[in-house]
Formats: C-alpha cells, sequence, structure tokens
C-alpha cells in the first residue's frame, strides 16, 4: 500500500486550516469582522490608503537619492569640468521648449475644464500666423545654437588635443601611461618609471597624463568620471586620451561598455597625489610585488573577476607594443608580418621572414646600393631577422 501522504495545513490566525478547502479572505475577513461586500466608504478609504502610501515611498526614494553623488557632475579636472558645463548649457537649451509645454499643459486643463464657465470655446479656431512663427523658429533657433556649442565642444575636447599643465607648474612634464584592458581588470604600464600595475593608478596633481590605450581581448571603454572623456579600448587598435587632475583624491575609473562575465567588477581606482606622495606611490611599485615578465603577462591576461591592486617592480621592453601588435606570446607581430610582406614581393624567391638583401647574400649576390635604399624608403627601415 502506499504511504499516506501528509495533507498540508495552512496556520491563519492561530487555527489551523486545510490548505485545499482554505479561504484566506474569508478568514481574514471573519477574523477582523470586515463586511463581505466594500462600501463606496471602504473603497475610497482603502484608495486613499493606497495613495498615502506611494507619495511616502516616492517622499522616501527621492529622499534616499538625494544622498547620491553623481560623479561626472563633481569634476576635478579640466576635461571633466568642460563637459559639466557642456552638459548643463545642453540641457537649459532644451528645457526652453519643455517648461513652457508642461506650463501650458498644466494650465489649459485648469482653465478650459468643465466648471469654468468663462473659457472661451472656439472649435471653429485652426491657424495663427503667430503661433506658427513661435512654433518653428523656437526650435530652429535651439537646433543652431545646439549644433554650434557642439562642434566647438567636440574640437576643443578632442581626445587627442593635449591638456596642458596647470598654472602652478607650467614646467611639469606629462607622464605617459600605457593602459590595457584585459578580462576584467585594468593593466597600467609606465614605460618613463619602469612599473606597471593592476586596477590601481597615480598621477601628480597639476600634472598632464597622456594615456595610450588599448584592448588584449574585447571591445571596452575606460572612464574616469571626475577626470572626463570616456575613451574606447579595441584590440589591435590604439586610442588615446590627455587628462589632468587638479585636486588630490582618490577617484573611481570604471569600465563603461558592457564586455562580459566579469564587466560588473572591471573597476580601478585613479589616486591624485602631490608630487611627493606620487614619488613615493612610484617607489612603492618598485620595491613591491614581481616582474611582468611575458610569462606573468600571459597568466595576467587570463579571464578573472574582482581582482586586487597589483604592482610590478618592472615591465618585459616593449610591452604594450607586442601586445597592440599582438605577439605578447612570442608570434610573429603585426606590424613585422606587413613590413616583412613588404619587402618580400621585391624578390619573389626570398623567404617569407627573410629581408631581399639577407635573400640575395644567401644566394651568393650582393644587393646594389640603389636597391638597398629603396628598400628603406619603401619600409622605413630594413625588417630585422626572425
Amino acid at each position: 500500500m502506499r504511504p499516506a501522504v501528509p495533507r498540508p495545513y495552512a496556520l491563519v490566525c492561530n487555527r489551523f486550516y486545510l490548505v485545499s478547502d482554505f479561504d484566506f479572505a474569508a478568514a481574514l475577513k471573519r477574523r477582523f469582522r470586515l463586511p463581505e461586500q466594500s462600501s463606496p466608504h471602504s473603497n475610497m478609504l482603502r484608495r486613499s490608503i493606497k495613495r498615502g502610501v506611494g507619495l511616502l515611498a516616492l517622499g522616501a526614494g527621492a529622499a534616499m537619492l538625494s544622498g547620491c553623488q553623481m560623479a561626472i557632475l563633481d569634476p576635478k579636472g579640466p576635461v571633466g569640468l568642460a563637459e559639466k558645463d557642456l552638459i548643463i548649457l545642453a540641457v537649459l537649451l532644451m528645457l526652453i521648449p519643455v517648461i513652457p509645454v508642461i506650463v501650458m499643459t498644466l494650465w489649459f486643463a485648469w482653465r478650459y475644464r468643465a466648471s469654468n464657465t468663462k473659457a472661451t470655446y472656439d472649435p471653429d479656431f485652426e491657424h495663427s500666423n503667430r503661433i506658427e512663427a513661435v512654433v518653428w523658429a523656437v526650435p530652429t533657433l535651439i537646433i543652431i545654437a545646439l549644433g554650434t556649442v557642439t562642434w566647438i565642444s567636440t574640437h576643443e575636447l578632442d581626445p587627442h588635443v593635449k591638456v596642458q599643465a596647470a598654472a602652478h607648474k607650467p614646467d611639469a612634464k606629462p607622464i605617459e601611461v600605457e593602459v590595457v584592458s584585459l578580462d576584467w581588470k585594468w593593466l597600467f604600464i609606465y614605460p618613463q618609471y619602469g612599473i606597471a600595475t593592476v586596477n590601481e593608478m597615480a598621477m601628480p596633481v597639476g600634472t598632464p597624463v597622456h594615456f595610450k590605450l588599448t584592448s588584449a581581448s574585447v571591445m571596452n571603454s575606460f572612464f574616469i568620471p571626475q577626470l572626463g572623456s570616456q575613451i574606447y579600448t579595441m584590440t589591435g587598435m590604439q586610442t588615446q586620451l590627455s587628462l589632468r587632475a587638479d585636486h588630490e583624491g582618490v577617484y573611481d575609473g570604471i569600465s563603461a561598455n558592457y564586455s562580459g562575465e566579469g564587466f560588473a567588477g572591471m573597476k580601478f581606482q585613479a589616486h591624485a597625489l602631490s608630487d611627493t606622495d606620487f614619488d613615493a606611490w612610484i617607489a612603492k611599485a618598485r620595491t613591491s610585488g614581481q616582474a611582468l615578465d611575458s610569462a606573468t603577462y600571459l597568466s595576467l591576461a587570463k579571464p578573472g573577476m574582482f581582482n586586487r591592486p597589483t604592482y610590478f617592480t618592472s615591465v618585459a621592453p616593449q610591452l604594450f607594443h607586442k601586445i597592440l601588435n599582438g605577439c605578447a606570446d612570442g608570434s610573429l607581430c603585426k606590424d613585422d608580418s606587413v613590413n616583412l610582406a613588404r619587402m618580400k614581393t621585391l624578390d619573389p624567391d626570398a623567404k617569407f621572414c627573410e629581408a631581399p638583401e639577407d635573400a640575395k647574400q644567401r644566394a651568393g649576390q650582393t644587393p646594389t646600393t640603389k636597391q638597398t635604399q629603396s628598400n628603406v624608403a619603401l619600409n622605413g627601415a630594413v625588417a630585422p631577422k626572425i
């Protein structure tokens, strides 16, 4: 025989009921002595309670949102400040037609309500030259103004335009930082100092920072909201960005382009430091961690999430160039393969990885000076042996 299955019971108001036979609504009405049918008064009360709860939730949400800080509207550098001014100006220009529409909508609803007998009802009205002039002229002028502002700002905020040093540091030389987006972390290489870091970078206050960026994986986006100007990173391509921090602090950097499973944790911190603190930060990176050679980089490039800041005391020569050209694993770099392919066309008998001069010498022929000069002129330099 099949074992008896326990029958489910529900406990409501200190009483047990069979779930299959239980009417929760009826039980609650009996417990709290509610009428079986709702009266108009109870319906009105219920609607008032719902409206009050909705307004309370709206007020609570607004209060909580008031504590949020919009980083893009709290800039700490000249680029971010210019972008903030552009955003505010564009919003104000676009509010010119929006605010009158909202005001007139509310005024029309009040003016032409059913109980207002003084409102003029004119069903034959169909055209007004004055209204048409305003309706067409105002948006046209706004578009012209927005287009002009956008054109000027686009050229002024071009990522390739180098940011100048702050007024109090006119002789400050720009710092070069090579940025590589990985899965799902950021690699920062400082070629001037021979160090590298992961998910943390630093810069002196008032000193321009020139970024060269690429990706070792999918397309990504580099963005420090309080400093401004997000820029894309793409495999096999190099983009540029110039920023400057005018105030000391720690600024959050993010990936602004969805890039897979670990996208949410692909964040870093940008430290804006005094000159003394920046030198101390460089010294710390040089004395802690390990060397970033090719093997270490290949291990670092493997997908990983929520990586802590890491320091590398030294960097393999031309590592950024190799990442950019897809040869960090020891394979033939893309730019070298292009140069070799061009050289190969000068001598069909030459091997692919062999310069034409080497091919002729191997065959017992000495290339003429004119041939050598033509090769240099075509490629900029004779390709290295592989």
